[in-house]
Formats: C-alpha cells, structure tokens, sequence
C-alpha cells in the first residue's frame, strides 16, 4: 500500500464493513486506493467509505474512484468537491454526516438502498 494514504478498518457486521481514509488522492493513489478497498471488501456486500481526510488536488478529475469494486452498495462520507469529479456509480450513495452513513449501514439487507 502507497505511503501517501492510510486505511483504517472501524467495524464489521457480517458482510458489512466500514473503512476509513485519509492521505493525498491522485490519479495515481487513486488507483492504489481502489485496488486496496477491493481486496479489503472483498465478500462485502455493503460498504461504508470515510473519505472526509481525503485530500485532493487542486484541479483536475480523477479517473479513477477510489471506492471498491464488488459491494452492492457503497456508503460514501467524502469532502463535496469529491461529487463532481468521479464518474456516476448507481452503487455509491453519498453522505453528508456519519448518523445518516451509519443508519444506511445498519439497516437490514432488504432496506439497503440499491438492492
């Protein structure tokens, strides 16, 4: 794993997991970042990203989202300007506080927005 993050593990419920990260995402680290999820969730079916350390750069998309492939839906904590540069995944929802994230989280399978 790039130097320039860090991943932390904050719980797990079955095949639910919550992530946090922080450190500089760039197109480069973005791609890291994602291949790091991935193996992390992997079996997940809901996730819970905390990106709000993210740091991004200035100017310019990233190509690539940082959130993992495989989950059912994703759970999105992340600075706003983040919105804007990532492409549409009807997986990703965004959150704009962590007692929104964390009822998404929590809520039965049936209840899980994208399924």
């Amino acid at each position: 794993m790039s130097a320039l993050f860090r991943i932390r593990v904050l719980a797990t419920s079955g095949t639910r997991i919550w992530c946090a990260a922080a450190g500089r995402l760039t197109v480069r680290t973005s791609r890291a970042l994602h291949d790091e999820l991935t193996d992390r969730c992997a079996g997940a079916s809901v996730v819970v990203l905390d990106l709000r350390e993210i740091q991004l750069p200035a100017d310019g998309d990233l190509l690539a989202p940082p959130w993992p492939d495989g989950p059912r839906a994703v759970h999105l904590l992340a600075p706003t300007s983040l919105r804007g540069r990532t492409a549409v995944d009807v997986r990703v929802h965004w959150h704009a506080d962590v007692d929104t994230a964390w009822s998404a989280w929590c809520a039965p399978p049936a209840a899980q927005p994208g399924k």
